[in-house]
């Protein structure tokens, strides 16, 4: 989240797996993280899980909110696939007793005030037109992506690589699907939070299906 602090002003200015899918992958998940045991949490690997609980529903509410002004299945799509990361998350925070950091469900409500800037931010830049609106998906890519990368390293539980490394895959998924769809355009996302080089080699590879180990490895 510092880091979508520090780039948000670059951002501003810049001028899909079925539910039942969803469903299966992530019951497939939760059954493989129920037979791994549960390990002591660092700070860090606590202060990561809670992020990204806020950081899912970030990216849900946006593409919700971006759905209703623009009606591109994409984002409809994408908010679903979030849906089920938040629901995964949520089941890390439930097996470590760790309380829900988001105080409602509603759209654009977040316990912290950098999420609710954020949100407010990313809105406004997606409702300026639907090539903004496909900017504000990959930039949220992009940033789940980096953010994910970080909480690998900082964590040595095997369920929370579990998690991430299923978190990370959707994000690449979802990555590839807005950068298709923006070249379609004839325009160019050329990263922000990480480097050229990893958004092309993620954009230009093939969508990954299924749920992964917390390896990377198919489940």
């Amino acid at each position: 989240m510092k880091a979508a602090m520090l780039v948000l002003p670059t951002l501003l200015a810049l001028a899909a797996l079925s539910p039942r899918g969803l469903t299966q992958s992530n019951g497939k998940v939760k059954a493989y993280i129920d037979t791994l045991p549960r390990q002591a949490l660092s700070a860090a690997e606590t202060a990561d899980l809670v992020l990204m609980r806020q950081e899912e529903k970030l990216a849900r509410d946006v593409y919700t909110v971006l759905y209703g002004y623009w009606k591109l299945p994409a984002f409809d799509n994408i908010a679903q696939s979030e849906q089920a990361h938040m629901d995964l998350t949520k089941f890390l925070l439930d097996r470590y007793a760790l309380p829900d950091p988001n105080p409602s469900d509603a759209i654009g409500v977040f316990r912290d005030a950098q999420f609710t800037q954020l949100f407010q931010a990313l809105v406004l830049f997606g409702i300026q037109s639907q090539d903004h609106a496909l900017v504000v998906g990959a930039f949220i890519e992009d940033l789940d992506i980096a953010d994910l990368d970080g909480a690998l390293q900082r964590s040595d539980n095997r369920d929370l690589d579990v998690l991430y490394q299923n978190l990370q895959l959707g994000s690449r998924n979802h990555l590839r699907s807005f950068y298709s769809l923006l070249t379609k355009r004839q325009l160019y996302y050329p990263g922000i939070v990480l480097p050229t080089s990893r958004i092309l080699a993620i954009a230009l590879s093939a969508h990954e299906m299924g749920a992964v180990d917390e390896n990377g490895l198919p489940l």
